[in-house]
């Protein structure tokens, strides 16, 4: 198996539009992850899930990807054949495909699995036949049946609708990820074939003057040139000519020619961020996913080219995201119509969150903790991956969810499958790079991100270091880090410090908790000896010292279960809170808390109690407290009625069939409504 580390920085020349230009080296702040296969998950709460999801909710996307319509797969087949007509499913559909194997590929390389391995060369073996079907490696299976002579959306197509550009992204995607998982090229020769016709054919004229509506590629092609800068031996096996610098150049240019005239496409305005050029963008608009995917882009790229334009731009549009425009749990995006964001402060509770929009912004937010060593960007991963990513798929693993609204007349619901069924995979591709979230290093540091039971063995400058990580977080705060360097040495080990514990619950105070515990609510000991005063600098705790093996690291995080309060500018969340425990963001439930959940009051000086309930929902830390309930019976004066109310985490909501959920609820009667008892 191979190891390669997505996302790091080299100094070199490149050839863009306007000439050649170097290529920045890696800047102080810049972090590497530590990969996936240098990370083993032992954790009560991550590993079950985790072995669901490899076990069941793949097996179960595979099948009905290959059941469904007449079978995704089936559609390769049929260009192999030289058939027209009968594409199985929507033009992205080869996306999909591309985006399963990759997140299969993630939990492959954390766990090998040779049925599951044998599955997609069946796959690849397939797709490659597809290819072949074509001289120069062009390969989009909707276009290629239904309108052949209509490429790329030329020729009177619609290039919003077929999807050719994000295909292909998702196809270089999952090639790096199998390569990674495998070692084995198979996808990869396929996916540079068909990146290199498509550097062939799009670009500044005379080229096809094409910029993607569905973004995803840009962030594909800077890690398709970044591989091969790694690997450079790999480009004298592979049967086509490589030269990665196209890759990244041409991701550059579907970033920098958005917002411009161009000759061969119309724009879409700002459902595709199309509206005006992307680095004189100052909100997140249209399309929700797309526009987190487009940053994501922004942001790797701005790792890679170390332009300030590309950065200052990934930073300002993520201020805005996630300071104006994000919902508690994570979620994104507001309306159906566009599946777009809204104004600023606009987020009703009844509001789409696509859940790729929440896997999106994950991406993002990981991106840039690793441009700019900043711990607050996964505070908001955190977020995405116990609350909007999580509520994701059931707890049985075979059935999911498109929207993830914060309230619901009765409850959200959940299919066994979908006519566009692009949130499994996205769910799958995020949660598959989980162990590579965990820790990050530069040269001569290392950086605990996320509080996950895990060994991870981190190569430093001149040694190997091992930490062992063992904790029962979300449910408690108390996390134990051993220490164990090959040989005694000095360096920093950086501990995020979340901003929930620091008072803050998301960027900018766009949530503020109840209680601001900024001194005495994260605890550090080394040996059992309390660390003083520790300073947290972009988040994140210091250790300098020499470290010896068997040094042990003890951090506790308090967790009160906090009331949370949304900016006054949150029109639809005035007189109402929300609960939070740890990184948790909590629902009410009909099945706990009777027919009705809107009739509830909590006051700000309820007091709840975190009680774990092993038992229920798979296993899950409850919040009981005792609140006011308004009941109406008919023209009778409303009473008010002590009544004590259950909250569960909201990732799992929807697993008890149907009745009401509400995660923003009523602080006074102004904003309840009574339970009629007629």
């Amino acid at each position: 198996m191979k190891n390669i580390s997505i996302g790091l920085v080299v100094g070199t020349l490149c050839c863009l539009p306007g000439g050649w230009v170097k290529i920045s080296a890696q800047t102080s702040d810049r972090l590497t992850p530590v990969p996936i296969q240098a990370v083993t998950i032992e954790d009560a709460f991550w590993s079950p899930k985790r072995t669901l999801w490899q076990e069941v909710t793949i097996l179960d996307c595979f099948d009905k990807f290959d059941n469904d319509r007449g079978g995704a797969i089936n559609n390769f087949d049929r260009v192999r054949d030289g058939k027209s007509g009968g594409h199985a499913g929507p033009p992205w559909y080869d996306g999909l495909i591309y985006e399963m194997i990759r997140g299969s590929a993630d939990f492959l390389a954390a766990h090998p699995d040779a049925a599951l391995e044998k599955r997609i060369d069946g796959y690849i073996a397939r797709i490659a036949a597809a290819q072949a079907a074509d001289t120069n490696g062009y390969l989009n299976t909707w276009t290629e049946l239904e309108h052949p002579d209509q490429r790329w959306g030329l020729n009177g197509g619609n290039d919003g609708y077929q999807h050719e550009m994000y295909n292909v992204g998702a196809l270089c995607e999952a090639a790096l990820h199998y390569y990674q998982a495998t070692g084995k090229t198979s996808l990869l020769k396929i996916a540079v074939k068909l990146a290199n016709f498509t550097c062939d054919q799009i670009g500044p004229a005379p080229k096809y003057e094409l910029v993607t509506n569905h973004p995803l590629a840009e962030e594909a092609f800077g890690n398709l040139y970044l591989f091969f800068q790694q690997h450079p031996e790999l480009k004298r096996d592979l049967p086509v000519t490589v030269d990665e610098r196209r890759y990244l150049a041409l991701a550059q240019y579907w970033v920098e020619a958005r917002g411009h005239q161009r000759k061969d496409q119309k724009s879409y305005g700002t459902y595709n961020q199309d509206d005006k050029p992307v680095f004189a963008q100052t909100e997140m608009e249209g399309h929700a996913v797309r526009a987190a995917l487009l940053c994501a882009g922004v942001s790797e790229l701005a790792g890679i080219n170390g332009r300030s334009d590309y950065q200052a731009t990934a930073d300002r549009l993520w201020n805005n995201m996630c300071g104006e425009k994000m919902y508690l749990t994570g979620g994104i995006g507001v309306t159906a119509d566009g599946e777009a964001f809204g104004n600023n402060y606009q987020l009703p509770n009844d509001g789409y969150l696509e859940t790729c929009g929440s896997v999106a912004a994950g991406f993002f937010s990981r991106n840039l903790n690793l441009l700019n060593g900043d711990a607050r960007y996964v505070d908001t991963l955190e977020r995405e991956l116990f609350n909007g990513a999580l509520a994701v798929v059931s707890l049985a693993g075979n059935s999911y969810s498109y929207i993830n609204p914060l309230q619901s007349a009765n409850g959200n619901l959940r299919w066994s499958w979908n006519g566009c069924p692009c949130c499994p995979p996205m769910f799958l591709k995020l949660m598959g790079a989980l162990p590579g979230y965990i820790y990050a290093q530069d040269q001569s540091s290392i950086y605990v991100n996320l509080f996950v039971g895990s060994t991870a063995k981190i190569q430093l400058t001149n040694q190997t270091v091992t930490l062992k990580q063992t904790t029962d977080y979300p449910w408690n705060g108390d996390v134990k880090i051993e220490v164990r360097p090959a040989q005694a040495s000095e360096f920093d080990l950086h501990i995020r410090i979340p901003g929930w514990c620091q008072g803050a619950a998301s960027p900018d105070d766009l949530y503020t908790a109840s209680q601001r515990p900024l001194n005495g609510a994260a605890h550090l000991k080394v040996n059992g000896k309390p660390v003083d005063n520790f300073e947290i600098v972009r988040g994140y705790a210091t250790l300098h010292r020499r470290w010896q093996s068997g040094d042990v690291v003890q951090l506790t995080l308090d967790m009160p279960v906090q009331l949370i309060t949304a900016n006054v500018k949150v029109d639809a969340d005035k007189n109402r809170v929300a609960l939070m425990r740890g990184p948790m963001v909590y629902c009410f439930e009909g099945a706990d808390n009777g027919t009705a959940v809107q009739n509830l009051i909590i006051a700000p000086e309820t007091k709840f109690t975190a009680e774990p309930k092993r038992s229920v929902l798979g296993g899950v830390t409850v919040l009981t407290g005792t609140a006011t309930a308004l009941f109406q019976d008919g023209s009778r004066p409303v009473t008010a009625l002590p009544f004590v109310i259950t909250a569960i985490p909201y990732y799992a909501n929807a697993n008890r069939g149907t009745s009401p959920m509400q995660v923003w609820m009523a602080e006074s009667a102004s904003v309840a409504k009574p339970q009629r008892q007629d």
